[in-house]
């Protein structure tokens, strides 16, 4: 493959351009800064906090792990995850690899009416390689077994969105709107929601095809680091900082939204032009990368919320309300003063739980003191 794939070359293409041909850095890890696809730096710091935002906050994720049976599982189920997280390497990046290297001139299509009459898309059919690998290379039974795994797969993939985004709908905004809904009546909403937003990702179809030179997976990596990313860094900054208050979240991440809600718009008003046409569009999206976009957006809902917090900072929330959201107040030492014969007050702490406000009787708690006592006098 590492042979092979520099020399996956499609027959009709323009000599005078590289339009066609293999990337050089094409087995690097870290792309080159400046590049057009997934610049190193970018990648980098978009990746720590895309990453930490999907596995941690985003709700897909958070709804799986609060589904555990207890802490340890949910734990164990997050660390295997994080193994399996390096199978894409071989299930689908090196079986790209491997499709444009038997099927060149479809995958890797260099002019624009091959790739308009091979996949429907001018810009590029680097979206089916696997697709076509599976539909060339295996025989009849395992290709409609694969089908199914991959149906099965997308489909898990979008009831868990559809059901998160429809539970945020029923109970965070339908609920506050109409504030004696039932349960049958939530249940309707939910579902003419879900319909809703199945409508409105068929109608986002076409657009997807253009976007980011029709790379449906640099296209999600665009949308979230404009749109998702942010959130990650509010939930991050609140954790680390007692001093963010809602209004400073809330409104922060807002204004931030528009933001990139403003770019992720002139990138559907401006689709990325195919290889070698000159590329006209504006100077935000032919010169700054995405990923570097993504850090800029970072950048600003911090400011944001740090700026609407320090205005709001009468609604602070106080450390007993803070106990456990944040990083400084998720262990609170318990204090006790004590009085020993000589009149002098010792004070004991424990990093455990408030043990008078547990579930034990006041002659428990007593006795839990005199072992604590005479654990310090030794």
């Amino acid at each position: 493959m590492t042979e092979k794939y520099m020399m996956a070359i499609p027959i009709e293409r323009n000599d005078n351009s590289t339009c066609g041909l293999p990337r050089s850095d094409a087995f690097h890890l870290f792309l080159d800064a400046d590049g057009a696809i997934f610049p190193w730096p970018g990648l980098v710091m978009q990746a720590t906090i895309g990453c930490i935002w999907y596995w941690c906050f985003d709700q897909v994720m958070v709804q799986r792990t609060i589904a555990a049976k207890n802490i340890s599982h949910a734990k164990g189920g997050v660390l295997m995850t994080c193994f399996l997280k390096v199978l894409p390497l071989f299930t689908m990046v090196f079986p790209g690899m491997i499709s444009r290297i038997l099927f060149t001139d479809e995958v890797s299509c260099a002019d624009t009416e091959v790739c308009k009459k091979v996949c429907d898309n001018e810009v590029g059919c680097s979206n089916i390689a696997y697709a076509k690998l599976v539909m060339e290379i295996l025989p009849n039974g395992l290709r409609g077994f694969m089908i199914a795994v991959m149906l099965s797969a997308i489909m898990s993939s979008l009831t868990s969105i559809f059901n998160s985004a429809s539970t945020i709908f029923t109970i965070d905004v339908w609920q506050k709107i109409r504030k004696s809904a039932g349960e049958k009546e939530l249940l309707i909403v939910g579902r003419l929601f879900v319909t809703l937003m199945c409508g409105i990702s068929i109608l986002f179809l076409p657009l997807v095809k253009a976007a980011e030179g029709g790379m449906i997976f640099a296209y999600i990596n665009a949308v979230d680091s404009i749109l998702a990313y942010p959130i990650g860094m509010m939930f991050l900054l609140s954790i680390f900082w007692k001093g963010a208050t809602e209004q400073g979240c809330f409104y922060g991440l807002l204004l931030a939204n528009c933001v990139g809600l403003a770019r992720l718009i002139l990138m559907f008003v401006y689709p990325e032009p195919a290889c070698g046409e000159p590329d006209t569009r504006p100077a935000l999206l032919s010169k700054v990368h995405f990923l570097y976009f993504g850090v800029i957006i970072n950048s600003i809902t911090i400011i944001l919320i740090i700026s609407i917090s320090f205005i709001t900072k009468s609604n602070r929330r106080t450390d007993k309300e803070l106990h456990g959201c944040t990083w400084w107040t998720r262990i609170r030492p318990n204090q006790y003063d004590v009085k020993r014969s000589d009149q002098t007050v010792t004070t004991v702490f424990s990093t455990q739980m408030d043990i008078v406000n547990s579930d034990m009787s006041d002659c428990e708690n007593k006795s839990t003191l005199q072992i604590m006592l005479q654990d310090q006098k030794k």
